[in-house]
C-alpha cells in the first residue's frame, strides 16, 4: 500500500493509534477470522515489513516507535539490494518517537553501475528501511519522497507462511530471516507471512493469500504451532486447508514440521508429519520437513528454534531445490 508517497511493504492495513499508525499484515475482515493471538498480536508484527520510497532531496527522514521488548527493535536500511553503508546501516527504535535521518548516497552513479553488472533485483535508489519483527509504529516522514515505481522492483515476488521460525525468531536480525535471505539468492521480492506461535492454518488465511495476486510462487511451513492440539481437529484444519491451496495454479511447496530437539514433543511431531504429507503430498508439492533442517547443533537453546546457522541450512535447502523447477 502506498501512504505518504512510501510503499508501505506487506502492509495491508495502517490503524492510526495515539502513538502513529500501527501496520497490519492482514486486512481486518481476514483477521476477524483467526485465532486470538494472530488476530489481534502478531498480524502487527513488522514481518518482513519494508517502508520503501526514493528520495528526492539530499536525505529524508523517518520518524518511527516501538513496544519495548526484551530484544532491541533494529531497522535496517537498503538501497535497493545493497545494504547501508556505517552511516545508514541500521538504526535502533526507541520507544519515544525515533528520528531516523537517510542520507542519498554521494555515490549513486557506482551504485548504479554495480547493480547493473550484478544483475541486482531491487534498482539502488530505491531505499529499503526493512523494520524488525516486532510492533513497531509509524509515525511520520520529513523530506520530499515517492514511491518506488514498479521497473525499480523485482519481477517475481516469493510468499512464505509459517510459524515462528518463518516470522524469524532467533535469526537476530531481520535481513537474516530465511525467506529475506532466500528471496536474495533467488533475485526476487518476498512475502513473510511467518506468525509466531500462531500459525494455526485457518481457512481463511489460505483463501486470502490465494486471493493475493502480488506473489508468484510460495512456500507453507505446517504444524509446529499446532502440536498441542487435537489430532483430529489438526487433521481436519490441514485438509482445508490444504484443499484451499490445491485450487491454485502457482507453485505452492508445503513442509512438514522441521527437526527439533524437545524429548517430550517428538511422538506428537511424527504423527503430525504423516498428516501433513497425506495431504500435501496429493495436492501440493510436499517436502518433508526434516529435508529442510534436522540437524541438532542448529537448533537453538530453546529445542525448537533454528539457530542463525540452523535458519541459513534452511535457505541453502529450500534454494537447492527451489531452482531444480523451471518456473522459479
Amino acid at each position: 500500500m502506498i501512504f505518504d508517497n512510501i510503499e508501505f511493504h506487506n502492509v495491508a492495513e495502517l490503524e492510526p493509534c495515539k502513538e502513529g499508525y500501527f501496520m497490519w499484515r492482514v486486512p481486518r475482515e481476514v483477521r476477524e477470522k483467526l485465532n486470538e493471538s494472530a488476530k489481534n498480536n502478531t498480524s502487527c508484527y513488522g514481518t518482513g515489513v519494508e517502508l520503501r520510497f526514493k528520495i528526492k532531496g539530499d536525505f529524508a527522514t523517518l520518524i518511527l516507535n516501538a513496544e519495548e521488548s526484551a530484544e532491541a527493535a533494529v531497522a535496517y536500511i537498503y538501497y535497493g539490494s545493497i545494504q547501508g553503508g556505517w552511516e545508514n546501516s541500521s538504526r535502533v527504535i526507541g520507544s519515544r518517537n525515533t528520528r531516523i535521518k537517510i542520507d542519498k548516497p554521494r555515490n549513486a552513479e557506482l551504485l548504479n553501475q554495480i547493480e547493473e553488472a550484478c544483475r541486482l533485483p531491487f534498482k539502488p535508489d530505491v531505499v529499503r528501511v526493512v523494520l524488525p519483527y516486532l510492533k513497531v509504529r509509524y509515525v511520520g516522514i520529513e523530506g520530499e519522497v515517492e514511491p518506488p515505481k514498479k521497473e525499480d522492483l523485482p519481477e517475481k515476488t516469493y510468499l512464505a507462511y509459517g510459524s515462528s521460525i518463518t516470522h524469524g525468531s532467533l535469526a537476530l536480525a531481520a535481513p537474516y530471516t530465511y525467506p529475506f535471505r532466500l528471496s536474495q539468492k533467488l533475485r526476487c521480492d518476498y512475502i513473510n507471512f511467518g506468525f509466531a506461535g500462531s500459525a494455526h492454518m485457518e481457512r481463511a488465511m489460505a483463501e486470502y493469500i490465494v486471493s493475493r495476486k502480488d506473489w508468484d510462487f510460495a512456500t507453507v511451513e505446517m504444524g509446529v504451532n499446532m502440536l498441542e492440539m487435537d489430532a483430529e481437529v489438526f487433521e481436519k484444519r490441514i485438509d482445508e486447508f490444504t484443499e484451499v491451496f490445491s485450487r491454485e495454479d502457482r507453485p505452492i511447496y508445503a513442509t512438514s514440521i522441521y527437526g527439533f530437539n524437545t524429548p517430550a514433543l517428538q511422538k506428537p511431531g511424527r504423527m503430525f508429519r504423516e498428516i501433513v504429507e497425506k495431504y500435501a503430498k496429493r495436492r501440493l508439492r510436499f517436502v518433508d520437513g526434516r529435508e529442510i533442517l534436522n540437524d541438532p547443533a542448529f537448533i537453538s537453546q530453546d529445542m525448537v528454534h533454528p539457530s542463525i546457522e540452523g535458519t541459513e541450512q534452511i535457505v541453502n535447502r529450500w534454494y537447492a531445490i527451489l531452482t531444480r523447477q523451471q518456473e522459479v
